[in-house]
């Protein structure tokens, strides 16, 4: 019985320390020390930016509703399983677009290291457009690092073939096979990133503190998560150069890009978004390069004071572009 007592006075400690940790409005995670007294939880990350000079380090944030769901609520989502492979199905998921005429389509890919996460990111993004802008939204499952075979030529793969299938069935989607764009956002940013570089057609691309040159991100190089590695076909410069759309922009018809990042980012240094902005620019590309100083990882994200603002920029960058 004694054993049982210190097991759950641990766990309600657990608890009530996870429940105690909030994030400032730069989504840094803060912890509390002190009666409305709260300090970095890892301070040691942030080795970007100078914390000094940050305004209100300090001060935890209260997510506010930027949008209503009562503008996108309506919408009609169906599951389509796309690919199969042996002991798993990859499912896309078709925000319907309201939309007398075959609509656009935005293809959203979620991060998590390549290892987790599921489609539901971006979905009140995707269903918002497909709402009110009549741009439907197709949120895909993709190979992780983890399940059997996985490397990342498997799920670059795994994203052209979700395009294919929509295009495919394209009239019963009620969709234009001709006219799409992708957005992700860290990983799914890196992977977003590659499909609109390499896959022809590709109109937009919007990027949120996406991964654009694995030679050089940290959480690659780095990485001493061995599934990583494996993933990443045990790092091979040949294999980080080929999947890395730094080096497949294409000579024409470049997306046009939205690129977000913050230069407090602590899981991907915002230089990665600078430097892929610098060479699409370079090879011709129009490109709106958005950095937010002190700004963290998940900085679209609830987590963030900036998080509507990112939305409605994304809402009308695709509205102008995906044409």
């Amino acid at each position: 019985m004694k054993k049982i007592v210190i097991l759950i006075s641990a766990l309600t400690l657990a608890v009530g320390s996870l429940s105690a940790q909030v994030t400032n409005r730069y989504s840094m995670k803060l912890k509390e020390v002190g009666e409305e007294q709260y300090e970095l939880l890892t301070p040691k990350k942030y080795k970007y930016i100078n914390l000094n000079e940050v305004p209100d380090l300090l001060i935890p944030y209260e997510p506010q509703n930027f949008v209503s769901s009562k503008l996108y609520k309506s919408c009609e989502s169906v599951d389509y399983v796309y690919k199969t492979y042996p002991d798993y199905e990859l499912v896309l998921t078709i925000d319907k677009a309201v939309s007398e005429e075959p609509a656009p389509f935005m293809v959203y890919l979620h991060g998590g290291g390549w290892a987790r996460g599921t489609r539901d990111s971006n979905k009140s993004l995707s269903q918002y457009l497909a709402v009110q802008k009549g741009i439907a939204g197709v949120r895909i499952s993709y190979t992780l690092a983890g399940q059997s075979g996985a490397s990342i030529g498997v799920s670059v793969q795994d994203v052209e073939d979700a395009v294919k299938w929509v295009q495919e069935h394209a009239e019963e989607l009620g969709v234009n096979p001709k006219v799409f764009g992708f957005c992700g956002g860290s990983a799914g940013g890196h992977l977003a990133a590659y499909g609109a570089m390499t896959i022809k057609g590709a109109k937009v691309l919007v990027g949120y503190a996406g991964i654009y040159d694995l030679t050089t991100a940290a959480l690659i190089v780095r990485s001493k998560d061995a599934q990583r590695i494996g993933y990443f076909e045990d790092r091979a410069p040949s294999v980080l150069k080929k999947y890395s759309p730094e080096y497949v922009v294409p000579k024409k018809n470049i997306p046009a890009s939205l690129l977000v990042c913050g230069t407090g980012d602590s899981v991907v240094e915002y230089t990665q978004s600078e430097n892929f902005a610098a060479t699409l620019k370079k090879k011709g590309g129009y490109v709106d390069l958005v950095i937010y100083p002190y700004y963290d990882h998940n900085l679209n994200s609830k987590k963030s004071d900036k998080a509507g603002e990112i939305f409605y920029k994304t809402v009308d960058f695709v509205v102008e572009h995906l044409k």
